[in-house]
């Protein structure tokens, strides 16, 4: 009995090192296989997902020829991705980890994502400019306890 419990027990934890290897290697793999211009297709598909809500009505509309377009080159960078360059990978991982690993995974590529869009100046310029619109004052006492 001894020695099947530790069987099981070597069995499953050999299990979830495979895991954690097959996600890291997904997440190699996208990291080493997505270019700049692939980033720049996520980030307009996410853009172009986001403007559609309700609250961002004042964002000037997208055409319906400009989001099937985006659509359209979102699905190419996503079949290249995990059908070509990362298939093994993609393969490797959902079998181990499951479709939370995938995912994992391509939030891991969406951060990295972020930071490659936070290092441009033009970002960094915008996203600083509501600054100049805080009462300096104000903030520093409130953070500083004054009255």
């Amino acid at each position: 009995m001894r020695t099947i419990v530790l069987s099981l027990c070597l069995c499953l934890s050999s299990g979830w090192a495979m895991s954690a290897s097959a996600s890291e290697e997904l997440k190699k793999c996208f990291a080493q296989s997505s270019t700049s211009k692939d980033n720049v297709t996520l980030l307009k598909w996410a853009a172009k997902a986001m403007v559609a809500h309700p609250a961002l009505t004042e964002i000037p509309a997208m055409k319906a020829t400009d989001k099937t377009t985006i659509d359209r080159e979102f699905a190419a960078f996503v079949e290249k991705i995990l059908i070509n360059d990362c298939k093994r990978q993609t393969i490797d991982t959902l079998q181990t980890e499951g479709l939370p690993a995938l995912q994992g995974a391509l939030e891991t590529l969406s951060q990295q994502l972020i930071k490659e869009l936070m290092s441009n100046p033009e970002v960094n310029k915008e996203i600083g400019a509501f600054a100049s619109h805080i009462d300096q004052t104000k903030l520093m006492g409130a953070l500083l306890g004054l009255k």
